[in-house]
């Protein structure tokens, strides 16, 4: 619970304060765009789609390959880690989710107040769940490497067809290779999809974080 609480309060409110600043950002660069051409797409959803999930995919990342070995030398076990850091994914994605919503709804009153129009969005859940797997893919990316080497290569494809699947409720978030038409194919299913995704990328996790060997820095 300790490492739960540590992660949450410092990583979850460090990206909530990145993501108010990028929101700011996208509005300051939507005034100076209109500047010199109509405005006809969000430019909160561009970065939401497009960026943030990268961004999110970093902290994955970081509470494998950072956090991790700092927890497991101040004597907590990888198992209790690794529970806290799910935990820890489904709050960032929840957070982020809820910005994001909020985000759109400001940004509406802004394009309606200066006459311009907006492509359409994905919903807060789709948002959720586009974040919520990117991170925990993030995880097992960073654990696979930590733990092979380069072999962790190979874990790659595997994370890109985890995400991929969760772009599908998403406009704007770009067609998947080589499966154009999944997103269609999937219909309404894309949600249950999206959950087994998660689930897959959690055990994917534990099998190969639960015992690795962690190096920590000596001074």
């Amino acid at each position: 619970m300790k490492v739960f609480r540590h992660l949450v309060r410092t990583l979850v409110a460090f990206c909530a304060v990145v993501a108010a600043c990028a929101f700011v950002l996208v509005v300051v660069l939507t005034f100076v765009v209109s500047g010199f051409r109509d405005v006809t797409i969000s430019g909160w959803n561009v970065l939401g789609s497009q960026v943030a999930r990268w961004f999110v995919f970093w902290a994955g990342i970081y509470v494998i390959h950072n956090a991790l070995p700092v927890a497991v030398a101040h004597g907590r076990t990888r198992r209790e880690f690794l529970a806290a850091g799910v935990g820890f994914s489904v709050v960032l994605a929840f957070v982020l989710s809820l910005i994001v919503w909020v985000g759109f709804l400001v940004e509406g009153v802004v394009y309606s107040a200066m006459g311009w129009t907006a492509d359409a969005h994905g919903s807060v859940v789709a948002y959720f769940l586009l974040f919520l797997v990117w991170c925990v893919v993030g995880m097992f990316c960073a654990a696979a490497f930590d733990r092979f080497g380069a072999a962790g290569v190979f874990s790659v494809p595997v994370g890109l067809g985890l995400v991929m699947v969760t772009t599908a409720g998403i406009p704007g978030s770009g067609n998947l290779p080589f499966l154009p038409d999944l997103p269609s194919l999937m219909g309404a299913g894309w949600h249950l999809v999206s959950v087994g995704a998660f689930l897959g990328a959690v055990v994917g996790t534990w099998v190969v974080a639960w015992d690795m060997p962690v190096r920590t820095r000596t001074s």
